[in-house]
C-alpha cells in the first residue's frame, strides 16, 4: 500500500499547534487587552502625553493575534498545493500528533476532535469504542491515513477531519462488519455520517455570511394588508433558514419561480399528498425572494408570501355570500398592495360540492385567467383529480408543480436538517440509527402522511421515549411505534415475553383441544417473527386451515389472538360467504370513512392482529384475486390507492371444502399424514382451489374430526369456563365422568362437530346450576356436583317433550 508523507515540522504543522495555544480563554484575554490598550492610547493621547501613541500601537499585537486566530488558526484551511498528511488533517488533530504515533493515540485525538465528537454521539463510535479496536502497532498508522484520504475523495470533504479518520481505523479492524452489526450499523452509514457533518459545517458557515434582503427600503415599498395579517401568515417574515436541498423540491423551486415570473397565467399549483413537503417549498421561494443575491427576476425581487389559512377564512364567513365577499377584499388588498403573492393553503376546501360545502370557482376562477394577482394553491392530489373531473375549466387555468413523495436517502437528509430545530426544542439527542428506523418503521405504519413527513411525525414522536442522557436511539422510535400503533416491531427481549414464546403450544393447548400440528406451525411462526428471523416484507404467517366444522379451526385463531396478540379482540374476522359478487371486492377495500368494517379499514386500525377469512372457499374469484397480493407481498392498496399492510399480522383462511373426503378417511383408521397429500391434491384436480393460490400459504393444515376422549376434553374446557363465571359468587360446579359421556354422546354431530356441544352443556349445566341457586340451594364457598342422573333428567324430560311436541304437531296436520 502507499504511503502518504507526515511532516510533522511543516508550517501548517506549526499554525496547528500555536491556534492550538489560542485557547477560548486566552482569545477572550487578547480582546481585552487590545481593548485596554486601545483606549488607555487614546485617553493619553487626548491628555496630551507623548507615550499614549506607543500604548496605542502596542493593542495592535493582541489585535493581530485575535485576527489571526479568528481568519486562519480558527479552522486552519488545508495546503491544497501538497499530497500529504500534515497538509489536509484537521488542526486538532494535527497539532496533537507526535513522531511515530500508533492507531491508539491517533484514536485519542480523534475522540478529542469536533468530528470525532460528532460521530460519538451520533453513531456511538466513542473514543473507548475506538481505542478497543486499534492497534499499538505503528506500522498500521501509515494505512490509516492512506485510506482516510481515500474516504476524504470518495465523500468530497473539504479537509481530512476526526470523522473520516474514525471510519478508516474502523476499516482496518479486521471484524469491523460484525462489530458494526452489533451496532446497527454498516460501513456506508458511517460514509453518510462523514457526509452529513460536512453539510452541518456548510450550513454553519452559509448561517454565518451576511445576507441582503431589501432592508429598510423594501419595507417602505409594502402596501397596508390589515386583512391579510389577519387570515395569513407572512413567510417573508418568518425567520430561519429552509434549506432545499432535494433534487426533487428544487426543480419544483426553480418551476415555481418560472410560473410565478412569466407574463401570462402568474399562478402555480403545489399538488402532493400531505407531508411531501408543500409547506416547506414555500417557506424556500419566500427565502429565494427575499435574497438580494439569488437569481429572482426583478419582477419578483423583494415580494412577500402571505400564505392563506382556508379553515380560518371559512369559519370567518359561514355564508357563501359572506365568504365571497370575504375572498375579494382580502385578495383585493393583495392586489394594491402591488408586492404580495398570495397562497391559499389547502385550497380544494374553496372547489368542494355538497351541503354544507364551499365552491368560490365562479370567483377565482377569472382571476386565475386573468393573471392580475399572483397567486400560489396547494391541493392533494387525490382531490385535484376529483375537482378536474368537475371543473376542467379550474384545472386548465393552473400551473401544475407535482411533488412527489421522497426517497430513502431524501427524506434521511431532510430527517439531518430538521433535527436540528428539533433537538433545540426538545432537549434531545437522535442518533442516526433513530432516523434509519423511523424511515422503516413510519413507512410501514404511518399512512395519513408520505415521505418525508410519515418519518417526521415519527422521529418527533419518539423524542417522548428518549433514553438515558436524552438520547433518541433506534429502540427510541421502536417504542413510539409501539406504544402509539400497538405493535410489536424489535425482537422478543423480555424474560415474560421469551417464556411466552417457547411455550405456545401449551399456551394455546389449555384452550385449545388436539390439532397439534396446526398449532405447532402458527407457533414456529410467531417465534420466527419475534427473533426477527422471517421475511418482513410478507405477513408474519399464512395459512389454510381445512376440515369439518366443529373441529377448532376459528377457536384456534382466537386462541392465538388472545394467547399472543394479547386478546380474543384482536381478531378480525370477516366471512367470505358475504362477498360472493364482482361488487364485493369494493367493499373488501372501502376507505374506513366510508365503511369501518372493510378488510383495509380493521387493519389499518390494528395491524397487530390476527386475520380470520372465513369459508374462503365462498368468495367471489375476484376477491380471491384480491386476496393474492395480501398473501404474497404483505400489503393492500385501498380505494384510494393507500398501501396497508399485513405484515404484522396472521392471516388464517378456513375452508370446508373436502370435509366429508377427511371424514371418509378417519373412519377407514388412516392417519392424517397418510391422506393429507392426496386429500390436498384432490382439492386442486376439482378446481375449488387454483394451484397459484394455494401455493401463497406457508403451511396448508387438515384438521381432523375430533374423538371421544377429544371431546371429553372439550367438555372440560367448557365447564372451567363456568366456573371463571362463576368465580365471582364463590361457587364452582363438578360434574361426574360418567355424565360427561354422556353429554358428549348428547352433544356430537358427525356434520357440526363439537359446536352442538356449547348448546347442550348450556342447558345440562347452566340450567341446572341457575335454577339451583335461585331455590338457594347453594351458597358461597360451596361447589356443586352434577351427576349423570340430573343431566339425563334434564336432557330427557326436553327429548320427551320435543317428541310430544312432533307427535301433535303429525295429528294436527292429520
Amino acid at each position: 500500500m502507499a504511503v502518504l508523507e507526515l511532516n510533522l515540522t511543516s508550517e501548517r504543522r506549526a499554525k496547528a499547534r500555536f491556534g492550538k495555544l489560542l485557547t477560548f480563554q486566552i482569545v477572550a484575554l487578547l480582546k481585552v487587552a487590545t481593548l485596554v490598550l486601545g483606549v488607555s492610547g487614546c485617553a493619553l493621547v487626548f491628555l496630551g502625553v507623548p507615550i499614549g501613541w506607543f500604548v496605542f500601537g502596542l493593542a495592535a499585537i493582541p489585535a493581530m493575534l485575535v485576527e489571526w486566530h479568528a481568519g486562519e488558526l480558527k479552522n486552519l484551511p488545508p495546503d491544497s498545493n501538497r499530497e500529504a498528511v500534515d497538509a489536509w488533517l484537521e488542526a486538532s488533530i494535527l497539532a496533537g500528533l507526535s513522531e511515530g504515533a500508533t492507531p491508539a493515540q491517533i484514536a485519542e485525538l480523534i475522540g478529542k476532535s469536533q468530528a470525532g465528537q460528532f460521530m460519538a454521539v451520533r453513531f456511538g463510535v466513542t473514543a473507548n469504542f475506538l481505542l478497543n479496536i486499534a492497534s499499538d502497532d505503528v506500522k498500521r498508522s501509515d494505512d490509516i491515513w492512506v485510506d482516510a484520504r481515500d474516504i476524504q475523495l470518495q465523500t468530497g470533504s473539504p479537509i481530512l477531519h476526526g470523522g473520516i479518520v474514525a471510519v478508516a481505523l474502523i476499516r482496518q479492524f479486521a471484524d469491523h462488519d460484525i462489530l458494526l452489526a452489533q451496532m446497527h450499523l454498516e460501513l456506508d452509514d458511517l460514509i453518510a455520517g462523514i457526509r452529513w457533518y460536512d453539510h452541518i459545517q456548510e450550513l454553519i458557515g452559509q448561517q454565518a455570511k451576511p445576507r441582503r434582503t431589501g432592508g429598510i427600503a423594501r419595507d417602505w415599498s409594502f402596501g397596508y394588508v390589515p386583512l391579510l395579517k389577519r387570515f395569513g401568515v407572512n413567510l417573508s417574515e418568518g425567520g430561519g433558514v429552509f434549506t432545499v436541498e432535494l433534487d426533487s423540491h428544487l426543480r419544483a423551486l426553480d418551476q415555481l419561480v418560472e410560473a410565478m415570473s412569466g407574463g401570462g397565467r402568474q399562478n402555480a399549483a403545489i399538488v402532493g399528498s400531505e407531508g411531501v413537503g408543500k409547506t416547506t417549498l414555500l417557506h424556500a421561494f419566500a427565502e429565494r425572494l427575499l435574497d438580494a443575491d439569488a437569481q429572482v427576476p426583478s419582477s419578483l425581487k423583494f415580494r412577500q408570501v402571505f400564505l392563506m389559512d382556508s379553515s380560518a377564512l371559512i369559519s370567518a364567513a359561514p355564508g357563501r355570500g359572506e365568504l365571497e365577499g370575504l375572498i375579494m377584499r382580502v385578495l383585493t388588498e393583495a392586489y394594491r398592495a402591488k408586492n404580495i403573492i398570495i397562497c391559499l393553503d389547502n385550497a380544494q376546501l374553496f372547489f368542494e360540492e355538497g351541503v354544507g360545502s364551499v365552491d368560490l370557482t365562479n370567483v377565482l376562477l377569472p382571476i386565475l385567467e386573468a393573471g392580475n394577482l399572483r397567486i400560489i394553491l396547494t391541493m392533494d392530489e387525490q382531490r385535484l383529480l376529483q375537482i378536474a373531473q368537475r371543473n376542467p375549466g379550474l384545472v386548465n387555468a393552473l400551473n401544475r408543480i407535482i411533488l412527489a413523495p421522497a426517497s430513502r436517502d431524501e427524506t434521511v437528509a431532510v430527517m439531518q436538517d430538521q433535527l436540528i430545530m428539533t433537538e433545540y426544542k426538545r432537549k434531545v439527542t437522535y442518533m442516526y440509527q433513530s432516523l434509519a428506523e423511523a424511515y422503516r418503521l413510519s413507512e410501514r405504519y404511518i399512512h395519513d402522511l408520505e415521505m418525508p413527513g410519515r418519518a417526521l411525525k415519527l422521529l418527533e414522536t419518539a423524542a417522548s421515549y428518549a433514553e438515558s442522557g436524552k438520547f433518541v436511539t433506534m429502540n427510541s422510535v421502536q417504542q413510539a411505534i409501539e406504544q402509539t400503533m400497538n405493535v410489536k416491531v424489535g425482537t422478543a427481549d423480555v424474560a415474560a415475553e421469551r417464556e411466552t414464546l417457547l411455550n405456545l403450544e401449551d399456551k394455546i393447548h389449555e384452550r385449545m383441544i388436539n390439532q397439534k400440528r396446526a398449532v405447532q406451525v402458527v407457533s414456529d411462526a410467531l417465534r420466527r417473527a419475534r427473533a426477527g428471523v422471517r421475511n418482513q416484507d410478507r405477513p408474519i404467517g399464512t395459512f389454510l386451515f381445512l376440515g369439518p366444522t366443529g373441529v377448532g379451526k376459528t377457536e384456534l385463531a382466537k386462541a392465538l389472538a388472545d394467547v399472543y396478540f394479547g386478546g380474543e379482540d384482536r381478531m378480525i374476522r370477516l366471512d367470505l360467504n358475504e362477498y360472493v359478487t364482482l361488487e364485493d371486492v369494493n367493499r373488501l377495500i372501502a376507505d374506513g370513512a366510508d365503511d369501518p368494517n372493510s378488510l383495509t379499514a380493521q387493519v389499518m386500525k390494528q395491524p397487530f392482529s390476527v386475520v380470520l377469512l372465513d369459508e374462503i372457499e365462498k368468495a367471489h374469484p375476484n376477491v380471491l384475486t384480491t386476496l393474492l397480493q395480501l398473501l404474497d407481498e404483505g400489503i393492500l392498496r385501498d380505494v384510494r390507492n393507500r398501501e396497508v399492510s399485513f405484515r404484522d399480522a396472521i392471516v388464517i383462511a378456513t375452508s370446508n371444502a373436502g370435509a366429508d373426503r377427511i371424514r371418509e378417511h378417519i373412519e377407514k383408521g388412516e392417519q392424517l399424514e397418510q391422506f393429507e397429500p392426496q386429500f390436498i391434491d384432490e382439492l386442486i384436480s376439482s378446481n375449488q382451489f387454483r394451484p397459484e393460490f394455494l401455493n401463497r400459504f406457508d403451511e396448508i393444515v387438515t384438521f381432523t374430526p375430533l374423538g371421544k376422549a377429544e371431546l371429553v376434553q372439550v367438555i372440560n374446557l367448557m365447564i372451567a369456563g363456568v366456573n371463571k363465571t362463576l368465580a365471582l359468587q364463590k361457587v364452582s360446579v363438578d360434574v361426574t365422568e360418567d355424565a360427561k359421556l354422556y353429554l358428549v354422546d348428547k352433544g356430537y354431530d358427525p356434520r357440526l362437530g363439537a359446536r352442538p356441544m356449547r348448546r347442550v352443556v348450556q342447558r345440562a349445566i347452566e340450567n341446572t346450576v341457575a335454577k339451583e341457586m335461585l331455590g338457594g340451594n347453594v351458597t358461597p364457598g360451596t361447589t356443586m356436583y352434577i351427576t349423570l342422573e340430573q343431566v339425563q333428567g334434564v336432557l330427557g324430560a326436553e327429548v320427551a317433550a320435543n317428541a310430544i311436541v312432533a307427535e301433535a304437531s303429525v295429528e294436527a296436520r292429520e
